[in-house]
């Protein structure tokens, strides 16, 4: 059966001239004065908020009416077109290629976000993680291909363990673009090698690398991934002219296959972005830049099929229109970030 979709977009005002989908619907979109990038959700306290990153600044909303989101705080910061947003236990994390450490803010108020403390062991990142049991992964940044930090005390995160791939130091190898946690399993996108990799962090003081396969492409390709829930597919989106989504079978780290693709029609000249696997429906949602947002089955995961899509903008281009989406709402909407 397939799902209607609906969707919320955070979008810079000009680029707003034209959409176009299929089984999504827009409910609603909140412009800005400068361009967007990455996006989370949170539901707290019978209330649901986007938090989306701007150019020198964080942006609360609250979409409790999906019709009419209302921002109800900023958390300012350094310039950078790269901001990573994540919320673990009345507290959102904000990490940014800007050499601003990772900021820890409360929500507790809900219209009151309030930074209360910075983490300064990394100066910046690209990228943070909060997996399924309170555990903060900070990457792309310096020294360390991966920190870990423990989050049972949110407002104070304990770093517990790090990993590189080569020895103690962060390396291009090693580089982890994007990261997926899922069952003490960290699966990292070396995005300047063409790689993913698989690694153990159940000893959270000494993951243990299990997998390094190669994805096909050499250079900036490996941007993101995201696993089923039985863990025996991977999927990898490359950013790049033509990137797109791959499937991998790993269910036998010894026989790893690629079992299918996926492209847009107008792939191409396009590139997809980040990935999210929406657990309990088999459904993989993709945030495609200049394709809009897109949602597969991924039932059979060997045979992946478009069941919906939402085209935000006719803006052309490698790195434009659709940053981001968050899928994990209790309400079912997704908000979506357009650049």
């Amino acid at each position: 059966m397939l799902n209607f979709y609906k969707i919320i977009s955070f979008t810079l005002l000009i680029s707003f001239c034209f959409c176009e989908g299929y089984n999504m619907q827009l409910m609603s979109f909140l412009p800005y004065e400068v361009e967007s990038n990455d996006i989370t959700g949170f539901a707290q306290d019978g209330r649901e908020f986007a938090v989306i990153g701007l150019q020198n600044t964080a942006s609360f909303v609250d979409i409790t009416d999906p019709y009419n989101p209302q921002e109800v705080g900023r958390i300012d910061g350094s310039n950078s077109i790269w901001r990573d947003l994540k919320y673990w236990d009345r507290h959102v994390y904000i990490g940014t290629e800007a050499n601003d450490g990772v900021k820890v803010v409360s929500v507790d108020d809900l219209d009151n976000p309030i930074l209360v403390n910075t983490i300064t062991d990394v100066d910046n990142s690209h990228n943070i993680h909060v997996d399924s049991d309170g555990y903060l992964y900070i990457v792309g940044a310096d020294e360390h291909d991966v920190w870990i930090y423990d989050l049972v005390n949110p407002e104070n995160p304990s770093l517990v363990g790090t990993w590189d791939l080569q020895g103690d130091s962060s390396s291009t190898e090693g580089y982890c673009h994007d990261i997926e946690v899922y069952n003490n399993k960290l699966y990292c996108a070396s995005i300047y090698v063409g790689y993913f990799r698989i690694i153990d962090v159940t000893d959270k003081t000494n993951p243990v690398t299990l997998v390094s396969h190669f994805t096909g492409n050499s250079g900036i390709s490996t941007h993101d991934v995201a696993v089923t829930e039985d863990e025996n597919y991977l999927f990898t989106g490359d950013e790049n002219s033509g990137g797109h989504i791959k499937v991998w079978d790993i269910s036998d780290y010894n026989n790893i296959n690629l079992v299918d693709e996926y492209i847009t029609p107008d792939g191409e000249e396009h590139s997809a972005h980040n990935l999210y696997v929406k657990p309990g429906v088999e459904q993989l949602v993709i945030s495609y830049y200049a394709d809009g947002t897109r949602v597969l089955d991924i039932s059979d995961p060997e045979n992946v099929e478009e069941i919906a899509f939402y085209d935000f903008s006719d803006i052309e281009g490698l790195y434009v229109s659709n940053w981001g989406v968050y899928a994990y709402l209790p309400s079912g909407y997704f908000i979506s970030s357009d650049i």
